[in-house]
């Protein structure tokens, strides 16, 4: 809490964390969680799982006194995802006097449901930090800072490649830059470092290919293939993301088309809105038509393997992969 609320006098007594960026959120708990150790004393600090404990279970936690100290901090992740709707009522009430001397921290993973009388409660009473997804701008400057605290200095073609192959994923972002300090033992970091080290994330690989198809550069498209089907996933499997994919643009589509925002289709779709706006973005390179054409033969190679004109077993799935080499030239030379 160093910069952000370390003394008693700043601090007030109960927050929400929560949002769509679970990684900054339990980063931050973390973070207060050591600076409370650090002024308070480990034995101040209480963390209880949502899933393993009750309403009476926070009560006890509330009401027994700091050790040595004039503070204690209470973590409570992911309670309003997993308590009983009368264990989160009482604690509802509860929370109506937390003592002076408790911090008390309900850190959840995912947003939790606005309808809940513990949320309207903590939402009413209590301080609110929302961690929304980051994105374009956002996620760009946090590649930049996350590498910097690393040790490593990113140009910005460097940050957007590595955005573009984690798909926005900051836990594999995180997990990337140690990798690639590691790999680069001080040297300058380039692309060709990057693509050396970072694992190729599969989404991001679709999102690749499905450019490349909206574009018509067929030789990319093709090529793009060949990585997903090298990458180990099963064709199958990789298929069907594509299929998805395809489904979620032509909803993207004809959610603008009807006049919504990027931010509203986000939430109509219930879709990550890194993912939207990719989406967004692909979908100006296809008419609604077209998009359905290409549904329309994907689905007919599905038709294809389930009724066995297309032959698929455990150790050979060329012809899945042949056929989708059709498809791709296909769409390609539309």
């Amino acid at each position: 809490m160093a910069e952000e609320k370390v003394k008693s006098t700043e601090l007030k007594n109960l927050y929400l964390f929560c949002g769509e960026d679970g990684f900054s959120i339990l980063e931050k708990a973390q973070s207060w969680k050591q600076k409370f150790i650090e002024k308070y004393g480990d034995l101040n600090v209480i963390c209880l799982l949502g899933e393993d404990i009750s309403a009476a279970d926070i009560q006890t936690a509330l009401e027994s006194y700091p050790f040595l100290s004039e503070k204690k901090l209470i973590l409570i992740s992911d309670f309003l995802r997993d308590a009983k709707d009368e264990e989160q009522k009482t604690v509802a009430e509860l929370i109506e006097n937390v003592p002076d001397f408790a911090v008390l921290v309900f850190v959840e993973s995912q947003k939790p449901d606005a309808r809940k009388t513990l949320y309207k409660r903590l939402v009413k009473i209590g301080q609110l930090e929302e961690f929304k997804a980051k994105t374009g701008l956002s996620l760009s400057k946090w590649i930049r800072e996350k590498a910097g605290k690393t040790g490593l200095l990113l140009g910005e073609k460097e940050i957007e490649h590595l955005a573009e192959i984690c798909g926005g994923n900051l836990w594999q972002i995180s997990n990337e830059l140690q990798k690639i300090k590691l790999f680069a033992a001080g040297a300058k970091v380039d692309l060709k470092m990057i693509d050396q080290v970072a694992s190729k994330n599969l989404t991001s690989t679709i999102f690749k290919l499905t450019d490349f198809l909206g574009a018509r550069r067929l030789r990319e498209a093709l090529e793009a293939l060949g990585i997903l089907v090298d990458s180990g996933e099963e064709v199958v499997g990789m298929f069907y993301m594509l299929v998805r994919h395809f489904r979620l643009m032509a909803q993207v589509k004809s959610l603008l088309d009807r006049g919504e925002s990027p931010g509203e289709v986000a939430k109509i779709m219930k879709e990550h809105p890194f993912v939207v706006s990719k989406l967004v973005a692909q979908s100006k390179g296809f008419s609604a038509e077209f998009l359905r054409e290409i549904y329309r033969e994907l689905l007919n190679i599905d038709a294809g393997f389930k009724t066995g004109r297309i032959r698929i077993t455990t150790h050979d799935d060329s012809e899945l992969v042949r056929e989708l080499q059709v498809f791709i030239t296909r769409v390609c030379l539309e």
